[in-house]
C-alpha cells in the first residue's frame, strides 16, 4: 500500500487545493489508489488544484504499466478542470515512465504537467486555468 497524506483546503474565495506526498515505495498499483483518491476528494470542487509530491518516494513503473493505467483512465470520471502537478527528484524513479504517464493523462484531456522543483509546481498551478 502506498504511504500518502492528503491534505484538502476549500476555499471559495482562493480557490481549492489538494496536497499529497508520498514517501517510500510507489508503483502503478499505488498511483492509481493516489489517482482515485484525487478523484474522490474533488468530485464536489470545482477548479481544484492538486499538488502530488512524489519526492520522497521511488516510483516503479514499467512503461507497459504506464500505458495500461493510461488507457484504464476515464476522463468523464474525472472532476472537471482540475490540475494536477506531479513533483519528484531525479532519485525518484525512472524520469521516462513519470513524463509518459503525465503525456498519457494529458492526451485524455486531464490537466498535469511535470516538476523536479516544487516552486515551479506551485507557480503552474498558480496560473491561470
Amino acid at each position: 500500500m502506498i504511504n500518502v497524506q492528503i491534505k484538502t483546503l476549500r476555499d471559495f474565495e482562493w480557490g481549492h487545493h489538494i496536497i499529497a506526498i508520498t514517501r517510500g515505495p510507489v508503483d502503478i498499483e499505488g498511483f492509481s489508489y493516489l489517482f482515485d483518491r484525487m478523484v474522490e476528494e474533488t468530485k464536489l470542487l470545482l477548479d481544484c488544484k492538486i499538488l502530488i509530491d512524489l519526492q520522497d518516494s521511488t516510483c516503479r513503473f514499467l512503461p507497459s504499466e504506464v500505458t495500461q493505467f493510461v488507457e484504464s483512465i476515464d476522463p468523464q470520471a474525472w472532476p472537471h478542470n482540475n490540475q494536477v502537478a506531479l513533483v519528484f527528484s531525479p532519485e525518484t524513479g525512472p524520469y521516462q515512465q513519470l513524463v509518459m504517464l503525465a503525456e498519457g493523462l494529458i492526451k485524455r484531456k486531464l490537466r498535469f504537467a511535470v516538476f523536479y522543483d516544487t516552486r515551479e509546481a506551485i507557480g503552474w498551478l498558480s496560473g491561470p486555468v
